[in-house]
């Protein structure tokens, strides 16, 4: 199903846009797969990573132990793109040397690259159109 055939929220009814939806669908496993890159890969505690995301230490364990945002990270973890993309992200977090401003940026283009590949039909374009 595409993000884009959604033309009512069916919770609320109310009229979404399709960053709204894409938030509810894609961010998650997002920020699961930047979680894991602390945590496995630069060696980061649980505690670190919540600490350093913004999250609680069990949001970051439930990431990690696959037990949420857990569809799209296969994808994300063994795409050489994506995972440059994440871990890039990952070592301006570690170094404290971006805003958050910059963090919601390098999302977005995360996200956009991630639904280039799982929605047909999709591309940038579509997104920052709507912006």
């Amino acid at each position: 199903m595409n993000i884009w055939d959604f033309a009512m929220d069916s919770v609320t009814g109310i009229l979404t846009t399709p960053c709204e939806l894409a938030v509810r669908k894609y961010v998650p496993s997002i920020r699961a797969s930047l979680a894991i890159v602390l945590v496995k890969d630069y060696g980061l505690s649980i505690y670190r990573t919540a600490k350093l995301l913004k999250l609680t230490p069990a949001a970051v364990s439930n990431y990690v132990l696959g037990r949420r945002g857990k569809e799209y990270v296969d994808i994300i973890l063994k795409d050489k793109e994506l995972y440059n993309l994440v871990s890039k992200l990952a070592e301006q977090i570690i170094s404290g040397n971006i805003s958050e401003k910059e963090v919601s940026k390098h999302l977005c283009e995360i996200c956009m690259s991630l639904r280039t590949r799982v929605e047909k039909g999709f591309t940038k374009e579509s997104c920052t159109q709507t912006h």
